[in-house]
């Protein structure tokens, strides 16, 4: 059983120890081989970006790839120096430049530059206070830019919370067996997503901070969902 835990730097410390070089594999297989098409879904939002800031950029996913196929500049954040070390190394064997790395919790980063576009993928669930992490985006987003933040979620339909939990018990016994690095991160994350209400208190927080055109695009049945809101032009 995962041991309780308090803030949001301990839980993500007790889900994701020492899984920084496994990282990429394993999100593959907990998302039931679907990231590739989340994260599709997301960038097929976006409008011609030219700075970007990706929070819980982890090892570079989402963050090399919008470098690649933008042209862009991108600026990743992510809570653990250890997948910002594979990061980086992931950008080198690129040969990607244009892109950064900063730790921090994402909720507590501010810089002073703007950015067109604000992305995160699999990390409004673990946010306690929202209404904080927006507050801070929107002042790092230029007038008419785009915050799009990706998450798991909770299937509303029976028939696909059926199908939730058994692929999370399917990941616990392959874990088991194969990865045991990652044996909490499938016991406790299930619990995670089930109690969270992100995506009600992020469109909430987004229209509290003056954000317009805020909406919900689910995915796969509803245990995905993308949650977007611009900033209006001044």
């Amino acid at each position: 059983m995962t041991k309780k835990v308090g803030t949001r730097e301990d839980l993500v410390e007790t889900l994701f120890h020492g899984t920084g070089t496994s990282y990429d594999e394993m999100v593959h297989f907990a998302t039931w081989g679907r990231d590739r098409e989340w994260k599709e879904e997301l960038l097929s939002m976006m409008e011609d970006p030219k700075r970007i800031l990706d929070l819980a950029s982890g090892t570079g996913i989402l963050s090399l790839g919008m470098a690649k196929r933008f042209g862009c500049h991108v600026t990743g954040v992510e809570l653990r120096e250890e997948y910002c070390a594979e990061a980086r190394a992931n950008a080198v064997a690129q040969g990607i430049e244009d892109v950064r790395f900063f730790v921090s919790p994402a909720e507590h980063f501010v810089i002073e530059e703007t950015f067109d576009h604000i992305t995160s993928c699999y990390i409004p669930k673990y946010i306690k206070h929202l209404d904080v992490l927006v507050g801070n985006l929107v002042k790092m987003l230029e007038p008419g830019g785009q915050i799009l933040l990706q998450d798991f979620a909770y299937p509303e339909k029976e028939m696909w919370q059926t199908l939730y939990h058994n692929h999370f018990k399917r990941m616990v016994a392959k874990a088991r067996k194969d990865a045991v690095g990652w044996l909490t991160m499938f016991e406790g994350l299930p619990q995670v997503i089930m109690d969270s209400t992100w995506k009600r208190d992020l469109m909430a927080a987004m229209e509290q901070h003056g954000l317009v055109d805020v909406k919900v695009t689910d995915q796969s049945f509803g245990m995905s969902a993308i949650v977007s809101g611009r900033k209006p032009k001044a």
